[in-house]
């Protein structure tokens, strides 16, 4: 992380209109699966440089030294996450913060925190490995391409989620799935990729 934070600093002195998104990889579902210590590497050193941070609702909760139990909540540590630095954009990808235990809900801030959008997603009764990848690849390319915040969040989480629907029906019949059954089909989903169906929606959240 280190080494990453030196190569990001010495691009932006090369070019100082780089952007640097950040999906500060540390854990999901209540535990970490990397070395807790890398925490305080993320929080103090890695979250002040990134443009855009992306954490899911535990690496979002572990930065900011504060629970997510309600939307407040996840506006609250939005804005605390962007005041740690440079980021104009802050979403946290996934939350169990909504009322209907069928849905996970992200939470966008963009703006730094002046434009807020929300989007509830119908949850899949499985686990995926590399959801998160899809999410942060599928949100570097569509705010690329796009102005909208509420655009934006509406391609990522749909691509993010045609590809993990595509990835369950594939094995969702299989007695014990192993870890192969499971990988995410990326290939066969190149032309949602390329244009994600338009199924869920975002809404613009009043400050």
């Amino acid at each position: 992380l280190e080494t990453l934070a030196a190569t990001v600093s010495d691009l932006r002195e090369t070019n100082p209109t780089i952007k640097y998104i950040c999906d500060p990889v540390m854990g999901d579902n209540g535990r970490f699966y990397v070395p807790q210590e890398l925490l305080a590497v993320y929080r103090d050193t890695i979250v002040p440089m990134a443009d855009v941070l992306l954490p899911n609702q535990f690496e979002a909760e572990q930065l900011s030294g504060m629970s997510i139990e309600s939307e407040a909540d996840g506006w609250k540590v939005c804005d605390w996450l962007h005041g740690r630095g440079a980021a104009e954009t802050v979403v946290i990808t996934s939350s169990e913060i909504g009322p209907d235990k069928g849905e996970i809900v992200s939470l966008g801030s963009f703006a730094r925190g002046t434009t807020r959008v929300k989007v509830s997603i119908p949850r899949m009764t499985a686990t995926f490995v590399g959801s998160g990848d899809v999410f942060a690849a599928s949100f570097l390319i569509w705010s690329h391409k796009l102005d909208s915040p509420v655009e934006i969040m509406e391609r990522t989480v749909n691509t993010t989620h045609a590809v993990l629907a595509r990835t369950y029906e594939s094995f969702k019949d299989l007695e014990k799935p192993s870890s192969f059954d499971k990988e995410l089909k990326l290939i066969q989903s190149k032309a949602d990729l390329e244009n994600p169906p338009d199924l869920i929606k975002a809404v613009l959240v009043e400050n």
